[in-house]
């Protein structure tokens, strides 16, 4: 039987992963200077599909590392409950990160 304690620790240790690889990811993403809005413009008006491409390959490194990253058993795959009180004000934060960096 799974304990209090032992559920409790399994998730610092996904939220630590999940703040290592996001933060990791994130400083690539601003150092690359992607951004989806230059994406669409240079898709549309300079019919350049280069940063799409760039936007395409870093989904398939994410979803290969994240299924190998399950597989090695560093967190589990499954269906969570949907929390919208969550979802509302994550939305609401990355939406004030996007308007306090100009985006």
């Amino acid at each position: 039987m799974v304990t209090e304690a032992a559920t409790g620790a399994a998730m610092i240790r996904m939220m630590g992963l999940g703040l290592v690889v996001g933060v990791a990811f994130g400083y690539a993403l601003q150092r690359g200077r992607f951004c989806m809005n230059s994406t669409f413009r240079d898709i549309l008006l300079a019919r350049d599909l280069t940063l799409l491409r760039a936007y395409i390959l870093a989904l398939l490194i994410q979803m290969v590392g994240v299924r190998a990253m399950a597989t090695l058993g560093l967190f589990g795959l499954g269906i969570t409950p949907f929390f919208w009180v969550a979802t509302l004000f994550g939305g609401f934060v990355f939406g004030l990160g996007m308007a306090f960096s100009g985006g």
